[in-house]
């Protein structure tokens, strides 16, 4: 009969130590760099006339409001959440639960939202509902620029001038988009991929014009 040999342990244990170790400053790193570079496209595209940022956590993202000077939109607001990369035990469940790197936009309109529509691509809420009372919406499986979505309406209309409004606009990267009349809204969950603020920044801009227009 074999006996555990607890020097192997130790020496496994102190290799699991080095590599999260590494793990951790190679991790930070990352995320540090891809922070500094969306706070910068954000910064360059919004040209923010006033900014207030909040670290999540550190390593992990933040939140930014900023002031600009808009007819239609008083602010905008961006949440970044990143994988944990600095930590190799949290970041597989990560991967598993979120999907990846996400960035939320929130534009806070000036006048009233004269619309209530969302379009939500196929597949992006795999755990929770995509919206809240989904039952009251109208569910429809649509294709836009090629790519499946799911989109909720209240009038077909509605949803006919934003998708005219998303076309040319880089859809990979979308996983929502949405009118929302009760908060004055157009929010938009995208994958942070880079140069992909710069494009779809001035297409929320436009479905903001088209929504409060009178």
């Amino acid at each position: 009969m074999a006996i555990f040999d607890l020097s192997n342990l130790f020496a496994i244990l102190i290799l699991f130590a080095g590599v999260a170790t590494l793990q951790f400053f190679y991790g930070r790193k990352l995320n540090l760099l891809l922070m500094k570079n969306a706070v910068d496209e954000l910064e360059k595209t919004i040209k923010p006339k006033d900014q207030l940022y909040t670290w999540l956590g550190g390593y992990v993202g933040f939140r930014a409001e900023y002031r600009i000077d808009d007819p239609d939109v008083e602010r905008v607001e961006v949440t970044l959440t990143l994988l944990p990369r600095q930590s190799i035990l949290y970041l597989p469940v990560s991967k598993l639960t979120l999907g990846g790197d996400r960035m939320f936009f929130v534009l806070r309109c000036r006048h009233a939202v004269k619309g209530d529509v969302h379009v939500v691509k196929s597949g992006t809420y795999r755990f929770t509902s995509p919206i809240n009372g989904e039952i009251e919406y109208v569910r429809e499986n649509i294709q836009i620029n090629g790519i499946n979505f799911i989109a909720y309406y209240r009038r077909k209309s509605d949803l006919e001038r934003l998708v005219k409004l998303l076309e040319g606009m880089p859809l990979e990267g979308l996983k929502h988009l949405s009118v929302t009349p009760s908060t004055r809204v157009i929010y938009a969950f995208i994958t942070p991929e880079k140069g992909i603020v710069e494009k779809v920044y001035p297409k929320m801009l436009n479905v903001a014009r088209e929504f409060t227009g009178f």
